[in-house]
């Protein structure tokens, strides 16, 4: 039997799918290019080829899990909700996806075992995330503002993240995150914040 060599995006899936098991199972710190590529049934080089080290492997396989769970980029997300409330609850719906997911893959772990030059890369991606975050914000706002729920779409940018970092304290702090809680945020903080400074 011939054994046909993968390549592009079937390559780059069983890579990604063998980096999260091993962070699920074994954490951070025992993940390294010989057990991914191993597992992957790769070379190495292949790995060394396209990331640096294991740290920035294990990012590109969280944001690619993330995108997968959440069919997509958010940012790149169409909002279909009738009001303001029921896009937040899509947007906060989808960003808890990508917040569990980094929980579930030993994000805490991977930020606490960086190096000085890997938290330079480290705060590239949470400068990335934050624009992501900041971005789907804008995209609800303006479409409150089409269907004449405010008046402007003008916020300071600690409003805006407001809601992302109440979650992420939630979930990686907390643990846990019921969908009453979400309720509570958006109906008893957000709306009133977000009505109120833009109408």
């Amino acid at each position: 039997m011939v054994n046909t060599r993968r390549r592009g995006a079937e390559l780059e899936k069983a890579i990604y799918k063998s980096t999260l098991e091993i962070l699920k199972t074994k954490g951070f710190v025992n993940l390294n290019f010989g057990n991914v590529s191993q597992l992957a049934n790769t070379s190495k080089s292949v790995l060394y080829r396209r990331w640096d080290n294991a740290f920035e492997l294990a990012f590109s396989a969280i944001k690619y899990k993330i995108k997968i769970d959440n069919n997509g980029q958010m940012d790149e997300t169409l909002w279909t909700g009738n009001s303001l409330e029921e896009d937040f609850v899509q947007l906060l719906n989808r960003f808890i996806i990508s917040i569990s997911t980094f929980d579930v893959y030993s994000a805490g772990e991977i930020f606490l075992e960086a190096s000085q030059q890997q938290r330079t890369a480290l705060q590239n991606i949470l400068d990335e995330g934050i624009n992501i975050d900041i971005k789907s914000i804008d995209q609800i706002l303006k479409r409150a503002k089409e269907r004449g729920e405010i008046k402007s779409v003008i916020l300071e940018k600690q409003i805006k993240l407001l809601p992302f970092d109440w979650i992420r304290y939630q979930i990686l702090i907390r643990g846990s995150l019921t969908n009453k809680e979400i309720t509570v945020l958006i109906k008893d903080v957000l709306l009133p914040i977000y009505l109120n400074a833009l109408t």
